[in-house]
């Protein structure tokens, strides 16, 4: 049994950001995903269209049943296939690695399912957590650079800090809206503006819907050091009224890693009364200096758990 895109939207969990484009379901993000429960099948093929620039290489997919370790593929493969036992079981898709030259802003460069298919009798329902997170980041939230320095092979959204803490916080759902190299002030790659127009569109065109958190964590900063601290509180000072009015709930501000403008966000969590996540001594392993290697990701992911555990109760 084939379910296409649009069934998708009813059978499935999606989170990040996604929508339809020419029958398939698509997303410009890296980290979004695709989550429901399945029974009655021995099989689930996900078949994916790699729409990378043709200079970039393949994107890439990234999937976990059950507990089971993520297992990765290029989108240029065209079909994965998992064998499953007809028990009951869970399945996270999720999008697993890009480039920078994907233009994902202007050109329609974005990850694309074409659809999935298991077997006539199996039965499919999205899969749901109790609370629901949206963090706002760059390329360090997004998961680029975790496994080495090759675009695209060696992303890790599935077990960067976030990917992390989502392991540790099984009824929390932490989702992501995050571009490599982006900021309050500095754009992203891939054509992609400065965070304050991506808060509120999908892409050039498109207008997005908020959607309703529990929590709003703003993890910008780092990308903004090459301008001046007068600069950036500016523009940073901005940017946290339009999430504030944007979303109607909690939001918390967090330290780059690397401690870039630590003492603007501090003050400018005051000036909102918001809580700032210190991030002093959460990374000590990078893969070039700045973003977390799988083990800098592991410290990183633990302490982001427990900040996120705290916030929520």
């Amino acid at each position: 049994m084939k379910i296409m895109s649009n069934d998708l939207l009813t059978s499935a969990h999606l989170t990040g950001r996604w929508f339809q484009r020419n029958h398939t379901l698509q997303s410009p993000l890296l980290g979004a995903t695709i989550q429901f429960e399945i029974h009655n099948t021995e099989k689930i093929a996900i078949n994916t269209i790699n729409q990378a620039n043709e200079l970039s290489p393949s994107q890439y997919w990234a999937c976990q049943i059950d507990n089971n370790p993520w297992y990765r593929w290029p989108a240029s493969q065209k079909q994965m296939v998992f064998a499953v036992s007809p028990n009951h079981h869970r399945v996270i898709i999720m999008t697993g690695g890009n480039c920078d030259l994907d233009n994902v802003w202007n050109l329609q460069q974005d990850f694309a399912l074409d659809s999935l298919e298991i077997n006539p009798e199996g039965q499919m329902i999205p899969f749901r957590r109790s609370a629901n997170v949206l963090i706002l980041g760059d390329s360090i939230t997004a998961g680029c650079w975790v496994n080495g320095k090759h675009a695209s092979v060696d992303y890790r959204p599935e077990t960067n800090y976030v990917g992390i803490a989502q392991q540790l916080l099984p009824d929390i759902e932490l989702q992501r809206v995050a571009y490599s190299a982006a900021g309050v002030l500095r754009p992203g790659t891939g054509n992609v503006p400065p965070a304050k127009e991506w808060l509120t569109k999908l892409d050039a065109h498109t207008q997005i819907p908020a959607g309703q958190y529990n929590l709003v964590v703003i993890a910008l900063g780092v990308n903004d050091r090459r301008f001046s601290q007068k600069e950036f509180e500016s523009a940073y000072h901005e940017y946290v009224h339009a999430v504030i009015q944007r979303y109607h709930c909690p939001v918390a501000l967090m330290v780059p890693f690397y401690q870039t403008f630590k003492n603007s966000i501090i003050n400018i969590g005051q000036q909102f009364q918001l809580p700032v996540i210190s991030t002093t001594d959460w990374c000590h392993h990078t893969t070039d200096g700045l973003h977390p290697n799988q083990r800098g990701s592991q410290e990183a992911g633990r302490h982001f758990a427990l900040a996120i555990k705290q916030l929520l109760q």
